[in-house]
C-alpha cells in the first residue's frame, strides 16, 4: 500500500464491517487488509477490528486475501498488526491461516514458532511456552523455554488437567477477600484501541465479546458490548443506560463501566473479571462461599435500587468474579454487569433475552404480571441463590417456580423457604427489597 500522511477514517473503515459485513467480496476485504499496512496506528487498529468482523461472517475471505496478507508480513512496520489480525482470523479459518503464516516462513518473512502461535490462536503471553509467540501488541518476542513445542500438549495431561481444575472449583476452599479487588481506571479512547481477545472470544452465554487493554502498565480484561446495526440502539436511551450505570459502579460488587461511545454505532466496554461468569463456572458453590456471593450480590442490588437504577434481567451470565491477586485464597469477588443492556441493546436485535429458565413471571407475561422493575430484581436475586446452592435454575411449574427436585431437602429448610421466597409469582408475595432478603439469608441456618 502506498503510504501517505492522509488515508482513511479509521470509522469509514469500522463502520461498514460492523454493520454490513455480508456486503464484503474479495476486492473490498484486500482493500481492509492493505489498510494494515498504514501509517496511522488508529487507521490500522480499525482494518484489524473490521476484518474480525468480515472474517466471522464469510471466512472463505480470509484464504481469498492470501496474497495481500503475506505483502503485509513483508513490511515490518505492518508486521504485528498482520500477525495479530490472522491470529484472530483461526478462529474462523484456521486453514487458511496457516496456508498463510507457512508462506511466510518460507519467505523468512516469519519464523515457525511464531507461525505455530498465530495458527494456535490470539492469546496472552505463556510463560511456559517456547519460541516466539504473539503478545497483545502482535510483535514477536522471545519466551522461556519449555520441553513441550506451543500447540503440542498431550491431550491426557490436558484433559487431567482440567479434570482437576473442575475438581478444584467444585470443593472450593478459602474465605471471603479481606480487600475488594481493584477495578480498572474509566477511560476515554476509541472502539478500536481496545484489541479483541480471541483466546476468550464470546461466551456462550454473554452476547458481549471480550477485549484487552492495557492502562498505566497494567493489562486488563474487559467486554465489548455494541449494537450491530447503525439506528438499532436508540442514542439517548445509551446515554441515558450508560449514565445509570456509571451512578452506581463506585459499589465494590457492580462491574465498572471503562469506556463508551456511539461510534460507528453504540458501544461501551466494561469490566471484565476471571475467573468467567457464574453461567461458566462449575456450580453449586460450596455453601459458605454460595451465600456470601450471594449477600455482596444483594448488597449492589440494594445500592442500584436506593440509586433509582433496577437491572431487569440478572441471571448467571451477569455476575463476573474478579480474583484478588494479592490473596490466592481468597474466594474470587462477585460484580455485577450488564445494567441497562437489555433495554438498550436487546429488544431490537434479539442478543439480550433471558434464558426463560431464568426469566421472572413479568418477564414472560407482563399484561398478566405487570412491568418489570425492582422486584423483578428480587426474583432474579432468588434465581441466582438457586444456580449458587443448587447447581440449577429454578424450576417452573404451571404459576410457580421453585428448586430442583430433590435439591431442596439438602439445604437448612430456612435456606429453601428465603429461596421460595424470591421466586414467587407474584411481586407483593416476594421480599420488600434486598435489604430484607439479604437479612433473611443470613439468618438462614447454618451450612449444610
Amino acid at each position: 500500500m502506498d503510504r501517505t500522511d492522509e488515508g482513511p477514517d479509521p470509522d469509514d473503515l469500522l463502520e461498514p464491517a460492523l454493520t454490513d459485513p455480508e456486503s464484503y467480496d474479495a476486492a473490498r476485504t484486500a482493500r481492509l487488509v492493505a489498510a494494515l499496512e498504514h501509517d496511522d496506528d488508529e487507521v490500522r487498529r480499525a482494518a484489524s477490528w473490521a476484518i474480525r468482523f468480515v472474517a466471522a461472517e464469510t471466512p472463505s475471505l480470509v484464504g481469498d486475501c492470501a496474497g495481500r496478507f503475506r505483502r503485509a508480513l513483508r513490511d515490518p512496520d505492518a508486521r504485528p498488526a498482520a500477525l495479530r489480525t490472522l491470529a484472530v482470523a483461526a478462529e474462523h479459518d484456521r486453514e487458511a491461516v496457516a496456508d498463510i503464516v507457512d508462506g511466510a516462513v518460507e519467505e523468512r518473512t516469519i519464523d515457525g514458532a511464531v507461525a505455530r502461535r498465530v495458527v494456535a490462536g490470539y492469546r496472552p503471553v505463556d510463560p511456559t511456552a517456547d519460541g516466539s509467540v504473539v503478545t497483545d501488541e502482535g510483535d514477536e518476542t522471545d519466551a522461556p523455554t519449555s520441553t513441550a513445542a506451543v500447540g503440542e500438549r498431550d491431550d491426557s495431561e490436558a484433559s487431567s488437567a482440567d479434570d482437576a481444575a473442575d475438581a478444584d472449583d467444585a470443593e472450593t476452599a478459602g474465605y471471603p477477600p479481606s480487600e475488594p479487588p481493584t477495578k480498572p481506571p474509566r477511560l476515554d479512547r476509541s472502539l478500536t484501541e481496545y484489541e479483541p481477545d480471541a483466546a476468550r472470544g464470546r461466551r456462550s452465554e454473554s452476547p458481549g465479546e471480550q477485549v484487552r487493554f492495557t492502562e498505566g502498565g497494567r493489562e486488563f480484561t474487559g467486554t465489548h458490548w455494541r449494537s450491530v446495526s447503525v439506528g438499532a440502539a436508540d442514542e439517548d436511551e445509551y446515554r441515558s443506560a450508560l449514565d445509570r450505570w456509571r451512578r452506581i459502579d463506585d459499589h465494590d460488587a457492580v462491574a465498572r463501566v471503562v469506556d463508551g461511545g456511539t461510534r460507528p454505532t453504540p458501544w461501551l466496554v466494561s469490566e471484565r473479571g476471571g475467573p468467567d461468569s457464574l453461567a461458566e463456572r462449575h456450580t453449586p458453590f460450596p455453601p459458605s462461599e454460595a451465600r456470601w456471593v450471594l449477600a455482596q450480590t444483594a448488597d449492589a442490588v440494594q445500592y442500584a435500587h436506593a440509586a433509582g437504577v433496577v437491572h431487569g434481567g440478572l441471571q448467571p451470565a451477569s455476575v463476573a468474579f474478579v480474583n484478588a491477586v494479592e490473596d490466592p485464597d481468597a474466594w474470587a469477588y462477585p460484580r455485577v454487569g450488564d445494567w441497562g443492556l437489555r433495554e438498550t441493546f436487546g429488544p431490537s436485535e434479539g442478543r439480550f433475552e433471558l434464558p426463560r429458565r431464568y426469566a421472572a413471571p413479568e418477564h414472560v407475561a407482563p399484561d398478566r404480571f405487570g412491568r418489570v422493575d425492582a422486584a423483578t430484581d428480587i426474583y432474579g436475586l432468588g434465581a441466582l441463590g438457586c444456580e449458587l446452592l443448587t447447581g440449577g435454575a429454578p424450576v417452573r411449574e404451571e404459576r410457580t417456580a421453585g428448586l430442583p427436585e430433590g435439591v431442596a431437602a439438602g439445604l437448612p429448610a430456612e435456606l429453601s423457604t428465603v429461596l421460595a421466597k424470591c421466586l414467587k409469582p407474584a411481586k407483593m408475595e416476594r421480599y420488600a427489597s434486598a435489604a430484607a432478603f439479604k437479612r433473611e439469608l443470613a439468618a438462614g441456618g447454618d451450612d449444610a
